[in-house]
């Protein structure tokens, strides 16, 4: 009964320790270097695609440029735009969006940089994500995280097409809604509140109105 039991066990061991070795291993992405301005580009192979969760990517283009062979990729232009399409370089507590203009098809990489006051390393937020053809292509949209560091935030770009790298940086500041949670002034225990004063007020000239009417009614009798 063991003998059988032990080789159950064997027989087990072996199906997982093949089935570890058959599952495909993905590369582990590099760190984003430690400056946004360093001298650097992302390894040309390996590596696992990566878009932040709910971030998608549309083609903006109101025309279509077909591929060129042996053409140098360059980011023709990079902004940032609110929902209403407005091009903006300070954000609070709302998404945003990143329009990115390129003259070739390629894969984009995109690290964010934060103040050297946050203490938070480089992050990646797109990796070797592909566009499909050149022209203006809109990402998004991207919220801030609810630790979000406030200041600037630097974001470097990479594109990369036939072998050839093309690569920008953008700023934008981060400032979060402020919401008073101060209590209204209370009267001080004993005193008067503005309304109580009110009400005495009319309380008081109600009864002096009373007194009043009530002293010229007696004389005008006694008359």
């Amino acid at each position: 009964m063991k003998i059988k039991m032990f080789s159950s066990l064997m027989v087990a061991v072996l199906v997982l320790t093949l089935a570890l070795l058959a599952a495909p291993v993905y590369a582990q992405n590099p760190s984003p270097p430690a400056e946004p301005d360093q001298s650097w580009n992302p390894p040309e192979e390996g590596g696992e695609t990566i878009m932040q969760p709910g971030v998608e990517s549309k083609s903006s283009s109101t025309y279509y440029q077909p591929p060129q062979l042996g053409i140098t990729p360059y980011i023709q232009s990079v902004y940032f735009i609110d929902e209403a399409g407005q091009s903006r370089t300070q954000f609070s507590d709302e998404p945003f969006y990143l329009v990115v203009q390129t003259n070739s098809p390629g894969s984009l990489y995109i690290a964010e940089y934060y103040t050297g006051e946050s203490g938070r390393s480089p992050v990646w937020l797109v990796y070797k994500y592909y566009l499909s053809h050149a022209g203006a292509w809109t990402l998004g949209p991207f919220y801030p995280e609810s630790s979000e560091p406030i200041g600037r935030h630097t974001w470097r770009l990479w594109l990369y097409s036939s072998g050839k790298w093309a690569q920008t940086v953008l700023d934008f500041n981060y400032q979060p809604y402020y919401r008073s949670t101060a209590a209204p002034p209370n009267p001080e225990s004993g005193g008067w509140g503005s309304l109580q004063v009110l009400i005495v007020a009319i309380l008081t000239g109600a009864l002096g109105i009373t007194i009043g009417m009530l002293v010229a009614n007696r004389k005008r009798y006694n008359n």
